[in-house]
């Protein structure tokens, strides 16, 4: 999901295709209060870097918001095991966690009330990482038992960040068969999985009948990538793949030079409102554009713009 790869013709076709709606338009984020959520559907921010190092403004940010889920985008699983939080080394090949030290503390802060959150993702995979043919490779080498590298750093990855999902951001490898195998793994241990698809439809359908066939209710959100790469999804073919869930909507905010491509509150709101019968909640791409482009609203008028679309 890298930025630069996805950016193409977004607002040009934003209007020919009912994902991404693109008007401009500007909220004073002073004048935005956080919303309470819904009971019935979520809403969730995907964020990179301030996520680990944005210290506890970001996390008292986060919880005054109003969004429900907070997904930390993303994890790099390397050969040897090793794995990065996008460019900073987190746990080692030999499965150390080599960290921030203070991330956990800031993490369960997240949780602590009074909050609006109330799940915390994992992200693994991005737009042109090797995250999932590492993890095919590792799976063949090793399996999924207790003892593996993959086994014992979700472990881990579960008591620092207190995650109870992972967010499947598999946009390279497409192989359902260690997908499946990781999925059941993950299950295991606990967690709760989630798709972030926006092609490769085939792909997906195949991995949820067989992962809920062998343990159902494990995945249990589909969040649907409208933006980018996926600017012409239509949430109710999308739907048709995933038994009983329906998919969650995602937009991208303002962003890019001068901030003036993507979203606004007000253009999120209006698209979710036509779509609110369709899906079961709301997501934004992404944080860190949201600190960029503040003029254009805070993380709170997002959240509010997705609660009200969603009523």
């Amino acid at each position: 999901m890298t930025i630069l790869k996805k950016l193409i013709f977004v607002m040009m076709l934003s209007f020919l295709f009912g994902c991404n709606n693109g008007e401009s338009g500007n909220t004073n984020p002073s004048d935005e209060k956080p919303t309470t959520p819904l009971k019935d559907k979520y809403s969730a921010i995907f964020g990179g870097g301030p996520f680990y190092s944005g210290g506890m403004e970001v996390i008292d940010d986060l919880k005054n918001s109003g969004f429900t889920t907070v997904i930390l985008w993303t994890i790099h699983i390397g050969e040897d095991g090793s794995m990065n939080f996008n460019d900073k080394t987190i746990i080692d090949a030999q499965g150390n966690y080599i960290g921030d030290v203070e991330w956990e503390t800031r993490l369960s802060a997240l949780l602590q009330s009074p909050t609006s959150v109330d799940r915390i993702e994992i992200g693994v995979g991005a737009w042109g990482a090797k995250s999932w043919d590492n993890i095919k490779t590792l799976i063949a080498k090793e399996g999924t038992g207790e003892q593996t590298k993959l086994y014992k750093a979700f472990q881990l990855l579960m008591e620092i960040t207190g995650a109870t999902a992972i967010n499947f951001d598999d946009e390279v490898t497409y192989d359902v068969a260690s997908t499946v195998q990781f999925s059941l793994m993950l299950a295991d241990m606990g967690y709760k999985i989630s798709l972030c698809p926006f092609n490769e439809a085939d792909y997906w359908k195949a991995v949820y009948n067989q992962v809920e066939s062998a343990q159902a209710g494990t995945i249990d959100r589909v969040y649907l990538q409208c933006y980018g790469g996926g600017y012409a999804n239509k949430t109710y073919q999308w739907n048709a793949l995933f038994g009983d869930l329906k998919v969650s909507k995602g937009l991208w905010c303002r962003n890019g030079s001068n901030c003036n491509n993507g979203n606004s509150p007000s253009d999120i709101e209006t698209n979710l409102t036509k779509e609110a019968n369709n899906i079961s909640g709301g997501f934004i791409w992404l944080y860190d554009d949201i600190q960029k482009c503040a003029a254009y609203g805070n993380t709170a008028s997002y959240a509010k713009a997705i609660s009200k679309g969603l009523q």
